[in-house]
């Protein structure tokens, strides 16, 4: 059996009425006397995220489906997540033609299970109902998908494309999330990553600055001694964040470990450049003292290495 949630919407009695008698249906949110399919079901609690909750928990069927009333073809979308859970994947999301980029971006900053998808604040999705028996949701609004992707038991999760009804002004916000992320975050332990990230490079500045200092007392030319003092605090940084910092990320073999080293480098190089250009613009441009305005160019720097080594040297 196959058990299909839908939050209340305008458009669906035109939708659940259309629906096989083969499905369990349930509606997370009041009776509406428009639809009539025989297998339907309302559930309505103190808010949303809990009345999905509840329709979960009520499910008999071994699939779950998550869908709202502005999926234009429901019938298809369900038909395609059958063949891909059939097929061997646990989860199938659908991928909206539409959805804020910012959004997904601090989404996979906090919780690196969701880069496995394009859209990971989807609302629509076809889950094997094992994928959360032992799962201890908490969500927020309609966003579910994101707990289950941090917190489900799943080996395969696949994505198709969702063709969406288009809502006048479309602006999706989700700052009302972002306290729900960061728990999240906390929990799968993102923010201790960044902690960590942050004593590598306080450890790595001084180790910088140690090494430039006896270079310069061996008579070590000052820009080769600058030029070796920052090559060999980056491959420290590197190797810390690898063993540490990053661990349960990347590749475990010799190729996948050079190139991340080279895209750290890289990315480590770029964020020191972003000091430099801060350094110069706060102090030529505004006459801020050279060492204040290092120390707002080094935190800049630390803002980018976190964002590129997180998004790009350790993607995986």
């Amino acid at each position: 059996m196959i058990s299909i949630i839908f939050p209340y919407g305008k458009n669906l009695p035109d939708i659940i009425n259309s629906l096989d008698d083969k499905y369990e249906i349930f509606v997370a949110g009041s009776q509406n006397k428009k639809i009539n399919h025989p297998n339907v079901r309302f559930v309505k609690e103190s808010n949303l995220a809990e009345s999905l909750l509840k329709c979960v928990r009520k499910s008999k069927g071994d699939y779950i489906a998550v869908f709202n009333d502005r999926v234009s073809n429901v019938k298809k979308c369900i038909k395609e997540m059958i063949e891909r859970v059939e097929n061997g994947a646990d989860i199938v999301t659908g991928k909206r033609d539409e959805y804020s980029v910012v959004a997904r971006i601090f989404v996979n900053l906090l919780l690196p299970k969701s880069r496995m998808v394009e859209d990971p604040l989807s609302d629509v999705f076809l889950i094997k109902k094992s994928v959360i028996e032992n799962a201890n949701l908490h969500p927020i609004g309609s966003k579910i998908l994101l707990e289950i992707i941090a917190k489900g038991n799943y080996n395969r999760i696949e994505e198709i494309p969702v063709k969406m009804r288009r809502e006048e002004n479309f602006n999706e916000s989700y700052s009302k999330y972002s306290h729900h992320l960061l728990k999240i975050a906390w929990k799968e332990g993102e923010i201790l990553r960044f902690v960590k990230f942050g004593m590598v490079g306080l450890c790595s500045i001084l180790l910088n600055e140690t090494i430039l200092w006896f270079l310069i007392e061996k008579n070590v030319y000052l820009i080769l001694a600058s030029i070796m003092s920052i090559e060999l605090s980056i491959l420290f940084a590197f190797l810390f964040n690898e063993i540490w910092t990053f661990r349960d990320r990347g590749i475990k073999k010799f190729k996948s470990f050079l190139k991340r080293m080279g895209k750290f480098n890289i990315a480590s190089i770029a964020g020191l450049f972003i000091n430099l250009f801060i350094l110069l613009f706060l102090a030529k441009i505004f006459g801020i003292h050279p060492l204040k305005a290092n120390i707002v160019g080094i935190s800049g720097a630390f803002i980018w290495n976190f964002f590129a080594h997180n998004l790009w040297t350790w993607y995986e």
